[in-house]
């Protein structure tokens, strides 16, 4: 070390009681100018450095008001070890990570990024993974019996990837396996054996296990030993601290328990639990890693858990007889509160718990762009910067130049935040003032930089904007008269290319509410119309419409001009999207994007679009909320959202604040994007009723094997490949039934859905009633709930359905309206249903779906058989 990478002229070896050397290695010198260093190295995981210097620092600076420098050394940072860093705050002293490849014998390997670690999920959605389904339910035959020896044993049951395990005094002891050979339990503990399982077999092999198991937990060492100790402190400790919706051992895939447990307090911050006899620095680095494979997880472990509930801020809680000093002093390091509970082992069954010590985290380290390459380091325009502050953020190795590879968290200079860069600083190269095209317009391609006081309505901004800076009109210039200007400063609005109309004939005649097909298909029958109008009726009298506002001068929804729309990438949102399209008419660009590519389309799609240009999504959610809220608030005024996920209520509110409420649509719980389109949309024709009938399985036979099923397989198709997908949606966006049907002649017959043979291969629960039968059809959450419905409605020859996605609240029911056939009138049924139950809601129906929220129906299936039941009696209400 005393080749400058340290920066010391002389290092003395610290010999510490609470730090062993197999730990890390400790030094203490000076540098020429005499200030004090502190080295921490360890040539295996530079995380132990880390925490081993820095409760050596921390002591020092209690005792003697230590202000040094503090050095964390290792040949190589792993992945792992470059994790625990954002755990660490700010700290009274300068403290680097340095990776020093110069100190490894044999050089340094490159480390491999690992998989995703498997996290807890419901042990019942393994059983998915099995083909047969009497090998489902055969798995969920012996998970039934799995649970039953957790609760006799105080156990816990988790999903971990392909396996059920069984989990009982802190060691998993057993597990069910779902595999292509079929059902096989494996006993871990006490001794190891692999048995196939079968229908016959299951409940001797069941008494087999439980049989072995009493062998350890009679074990005295194991019940008077740590792993007793564990178990019995729970209970006590999940009191104490008032948890709620406790998770025991809830991390899957480990022999040994690292997180005891985990739950929600009165406020509504998940705590992390861990017991222990004695507790070191290589235990607390061992619950750090846990910590980070947990916390992805903890939004599948409480979807359910009522509210409060923060997931952004966890507690850590631990509870142990001996614990090292050094434990205690890195503690106040980490950026989570803490607790620290003394473990009494008490006689008879439980643990005492007493608290030594409670603690708040330290304050996150500022945001730097620690790791990161020099190309990937943007300056920022007008400031300098200086060298030290360009090193000192990151943790880099590099052969003789190591010392200058550091991470400061005391003396650095805040590094420019990304969203800022992304999103202010995309244009660089403001055109002249005045420079423009010869036709009057500005070029296509990249807008000019956004000028800062267009934000507010104070600011300064110029009284008559420009055609390149104008985002929205102004609040006080007529919007009539706006729209005219606007279009006739635009080149592009008198170009005929670029005013394409893509709905053809369907033009002329829909712009009345009223439902005026435009393709020369006859209207519903009076009598059709009379009873929709009374199932409005019915939910609008369940929940009153609020008075309209006062019309304001200020434009609330985004302008009609050529739009760019944006579709989540599922089948729903896609269908959802086009529908819009076919309203809007005039389409700028058809993108479709998953939910982690949606700052995609913002920090490249976005800015190339012109400036007047509206931008709708559809599908996606406001996460994370940290990069989207800002995004949207660019494009306010011209921006419009829908979506049916359930937001967290700070995100929701955000976002309204961002681009107003009239342009956030959200129907949460309808599982679907159309109804929120439909109902802020009123243009209609029969071929867009059309695409509602196929997307939520209300098709005639006629359709779907002229046209259906071939667009079918080909929205799927659409939604699995990012990027534009506009030349694919053209001949829904122009076209009619009778010319797609043209079309899908010459076309491949696709194959049969994976809902047919979902459906096919396994049996559903049918309930008569009154002289008509209810088919009972629980969905995968990777198949389509309607059209699953509709093809056990056909396998049965039954003209009603109720549907739900296993482990989820909505619950749909469906019925064949086709003419010649008596109608159900299922919105009157969901209006019973909701004004009968408290806990359950009658949902959004414009697309002429019955739906209902059952709410918490995963955790209490017996209301499902209150809704059949309601159903049953109900006949009446279901004949009108």
């Amino acid at each position: 070390m005393a080749d400058g990478i340290s920066g010391a002229s002389t290092l003395v070896p610290l010999d510490l009681p609470d730090i062993p050397k197999t730990f890390a290695i400790l030094g203490s010198g000076e540098t020429e100018d005499g200030k004090r260093v502190l080295v921490g190295f360890s040539p295996d995981h530079g995380g132990h450095a880390a925490l081993a210097v820095l409760a050596h620092a921390r002591r020092l600076h209690a005792d003697e008001g230590f202000e040094g420098a503090v050095l964390a050394i290792a040949p190589q940072w792993s992945i792992a070890a470059r994790r625990w860093l954002p755990l660490l705050g700010e700290t009274p002293f300068p403290f680097r990570a340095v990776a020093a490849s110069s100190l490894a014998e044999k050089g340094v390997a490159v480390e491999a990024e690992p998989p995703e670690p498997v996290v807890a999920l419901p042990a019942h959605r393994v059983a998915n993974r099995l083909a047969r389904p009497a090998d489902r339910e055969l798995f969920l035959r012996a998970l039934s019996a799995l649970e039953g020896l957790a609760a006799k044993h105080g156990g816990a049951v988790r999903g971990a990837g392909e396996c059920a395990e069984l989990v009982l005094l802190a060691r998993r002891v057993a597990q069910l396996r779902a595999g292509d050979d079929g059902v096989v339990l494996e006993t871990l503990l006490p001794e190891r054996s692999t048995t196939s399982l079968d229908s016959k077999g299951l409940a001797a092999a069941m008494d087999r296990l439980e049989g072995q198991l009493r062998k350890r937990l009679n074990d005295r060492r194991i019940i008077a030993g740590e792993e007793g100790h564990r178990t019995a402190a729970l209970p006590g400790l999940a009191q104490t601290v008032g948890l709620r919706a406790v998770v025991t051992w809830p991390l899957g895939g480990s022999d040994s328990e690292v997180i005891d447990m985990v739950g929600i307090d009165a406020e509504g911050r998940p705590v992390l639990v861990a017991v222990r006899s004695r507790l070191d620095l290589a235990g607390l680095g061992e619950i750090l890693d846990a910590i980070l494979r947990l916390r992805p997880g903890l939004s599948l472990l409480f979807t359910d858990t009522p509210a409060p509930i923060r997931l952004d801020a966890p507690r850590l809680l631990l509870a142990t007889a001996e614990v090292e000093d050094a434990v205690m002093r890195v503690l106040g390091a980490l950026v989570f509160d803490h607790a620290v509970y003394n473990l009494e082992p008490q006689r008879g069954d439980g643990a005492g718990v007493s608290l030594r010590e409670e603690g708040q985290g330290a304050r996150p380290a500022r945001a730097s762009d620690g790791g990161r390459s020099r190309r990937r380091r943007p300056k920022r325009r007008g400031r300098g910067s200086s060298g030290a502050g360009e090193d000192a953020s990151r943790v880099e190795g590099r052969e003789g130049d190591d010392g200058d590879a550091v991470a400061s968290r005391a003396e650095r200079e805040e590094a420019p935040q990304f969203e800022e860069i992304s999103l202010f600083e995309l244009e660089d190269d403001v055109r002249p003032e005045g420079e423009e095209n010869a036709d009057g317009g500005r070029s296509r391609g990249r807008r000019p930089r956004r000028r800062r006081g267009r934000r507010g309505n104070g600011g300064g901004a110029s009284a008559e904007p420009t055609s390149e800076e104008r985002d929205v009109p102004a609040a006080d210039v007529a919007a009539d008269e706006d729209e005219v200007d606007a279009l006739l400063g635009s080149g592009d609005a008198l170009d005929p290319a670029a005013t394409l109309d893509p709905m053809g004939d369907d033009a002329s005649a829909e712009t009345d509410e009223s439902a005026v097909y435009a393709d020369g298909e006859a209207e519903e029958d009076d009598w059709i119309a009379e009873r929709e109008a009374r199932k409005q009726a019915r939910l609008a009298n369940l929940e009153p419409e609020p008075e309209p506002e006062p019309e304001s001068d200020e434009p609330s929804k985004a302008p009609r001009r050529r739009a760019a729309i944006v579709a989540h990438a599922d089948r729903d949102s896609v269908t959802a999207a086009i529908l819009l399209a076919r309203d809007i008419r005039q389409i700028e660009g058809f993108w479709v994007y998953p939910q982690e590519e949606l700052m995609t389309f913002f920090r490249s799609i976005a800015t190339d679009l012109r400036q007047e240009t509206p931008i709708y999504l559809v599908g996606f959610t406001g996460r994370p909320a940290i990069d989207t809220v800002p995004a949207a608030s660019l494009y306010a005024g011209r921006l419009g959202w829908f979506d049916h996920h359930d937001w967290p209520p700070e995100d929701l509110e955000a976002m309204r604040n961002a681009i107003g409420a009239e342009n956030l649509t959200v129907e949460v719980g309808t599982g679907s994007s159309v109804p929120a389109v439909l109902a802020d949309r009123a243009r209609r024709s029969r071929f867009s009723d059309k695409l509602v009938e196929l997307i939520t399985g209300g098709f005639s036979q006629h359709d779907y094997e002229r046209w259906g099923r071939v667009w079918w397989q080909r929205l799927g198709e659409i939604a699995s490949r990012p990027g534009d997908r506009k030349s694919d949606i053209a001949p829904l966006l122009s076209g009619r039934p009778s010319d797609l049907a043209k079309e899908a002649m010459n076309a491949e017959l696709p194959p049969p859905p994976p809902e047919v043979a979902y459906v096919a291969g396994r049996d559903f629960r049918v309930v008569h009633f009154g002289g008509n039968s209810l088919v009972v059809v629980p969905v995968p959450d990777d198949l389509d709930l309607h059209l699953s419905a509709r093809v056990a409605r056909e396998r049965f020859g039954i003209r009603m359905s109720l549907a739900f996605h296993e482990g989820e609240e909505l619950v749909v029911l469906g019925g064949d309206e086709t003419r010649g056939k008596r109608l159900f009138d299922l919105g009157s049924m969901v209006g019973h249903l909701a004004s009968k139950h408290e806990w359950v809601d009658a949902l959004r129906n414009e697309d002429r779906v019955a739906r209902i929220r059952v709410h918490d129906l995963p955790s209490r299936p017996e209301r499902l058989e209150e809704v059949l039941a309601d159903i049953g009696m109900g006949r009446s209400i279901l004949e009108g």
